[in-house]
């Protein structure tokens, strides 16, 4: 199959047809990273003609659209002013008006840079430097970002471990990092506390003392120490009791966090002898709208529970529509068998030896799944 500066190559181009347009920083640095993956795949083509109207396009797309000619992008490093809207939908400019967004193409960290406290603080070891950029702390998860700079290369999608946040004991979190120049990477993480209290502030200690490539498996070490606080964000909760059960699984409703950037619905996950002893696994996946038509996307958080099955979980949805009166919550639930293919346990023993768990045989195959009734909650102004 033709890429598409093959199919570039086929079609004759009236300059004069062209638009020049605003692009976001994640947009150039998306395009950047393309153009240099496509730039040296094409190096051997054999048609002379080819390069030059492959070329041609490239360099206009370097003068209007970066502002900057080739050997002058490979010593600059893209600037992302908003790292929380780089890993939502692409938009990362923090001045842009939020009324010239349509709520579509808003997501979950969308308002998360404006209500966030500027961290700025760097450490480097072994060659890479690590800063903290922006954290924000809601009163159960803090989320921040941050970025890399490495002398060599940490493959797409460079390995951190998570911090440690006092008072918190039992802790569930999420790593996600991007490669957006040479040696040069962008990440974003969250921490919540999987036990039932908030707290005012977050005391924040995040040691690294590795840098995984998942890419070919190695690791750097290194010492990248971070210690800082933060204060919560204004939030304010109401209590639910609201539930809804079908087939043996019930979902309940506990209570809802509203604060600036997003709102926390905290639910109970209760599933029948029947369910667990028939099926390997069951996953309840929340979707929420209002009585505005908004839909609102959001992220787990984790939870715990006395097994697998009957947990305590919450999970986190972009900023409330302020004019909303009622939440319907609409539970998609899915029971499925575990096999080879999609699931794998190893138990870890105190000298490292690795042992692969075998799982009992329940007689629930493949997968089945339904949605019970939907939850309306009407919300306290």
């Amino acid at each position: 199959m033709k890429d598409i500066y093959e199919l570039l190559n086929d079609i004759n181009i009236d300059e004069n047809e062209f638009e020049e347009m605003e692009v976001s920083e994640l947009e150039k640095a998306k395009v950047k990273n393309t153009l240099k993956k496509s730039i040296n795949k094409k190096r051997k083509m054999k048609s002379w003609k080819k390069n030059v109207v492959v070329a041609s396009i490239l360099v206009g797309l370097s003068a209007t659209t970066f502002g900057l000619t080739f050997p002058a992008y490979a010593k600059n490093i893209p600037v992302i002013e908003d790292i929380f809207r780089f890993f939502d939908n692409g938009r990362t400019e923090s001045s842009i008006d939020s009324n010239d967004v349509k709520d579509e193409e808003k997501g979950l960290y969308y308002n998360y840079k404006q209500f966030s406290n500027e961290i700025n603080l760097t450490k480097e070891s072994n060659g890479i430097k690590i800063t903290v950029n922006d954290a924000v702390f809601d009163g159960k998860t803090v989320t921040l970002t941050y970025s890399i700079e490495s002398e060599q290369d940490l493959g797409e999608h460079a390995g951190t471990t998570l911090p440690k946040i006092e008072g918190m004991n039992a802790l569930g979190g999420t790593d996600r990092t991007t490669k957006i120049d040479t040696n040069k990477y962008v990440g974003i993480l969250t921490v919540s506390n999987l036990e039932d209290k908030t707290l005012d502030i977050a005391n924040i200690k995040w040691n690294i003392d590795s840098i995984q490539n998942p890419d070919n498996h190695t690791e750097i070490k290194g010492d990248w120490n971070f210690d800082f606080s933060l204060n919560a964000v204004d939030s304010t909760m109401q209590l639910s009791d609201s539930s809804s059960e079908r087939n043996g699984v019930k979902v309940n409703i506990e209570k809802i966090s509203v604060n600036p950037m997003s709102f926390i619905v905290y639910y109970d996950q209760i599933v029948s002898e029947n369910i667990s002893n028939k099926w390997d696994g069951v996953n309840v996946e929340l979707e929420i709208k209002d009585d505005l038509g908004n839909v609102y996307s959001g992220k787990g958080n984790g939870g715990k529970g006395t097994d697998s099955y009957n947990m305590s979980l919450s999970k986190t949805f972009e900023i409330l529509d302020e004019n909303a009166t009622k939440l319907i919550v609409s539970p998609h639930i899915t029971l499925r068998d575990y096999s080879s293919d999609n699931y794998s346990s190893v138990e870890v023993s105190k000298d490292g030896v690795e042992r692969v768990i075998t799982l009992p045989e329940k007689s629930g195959k493949g997968k089945e799944e339904f949605v019970l009734e939907d939850i309306v909650i009407e919300l306290k102004k």
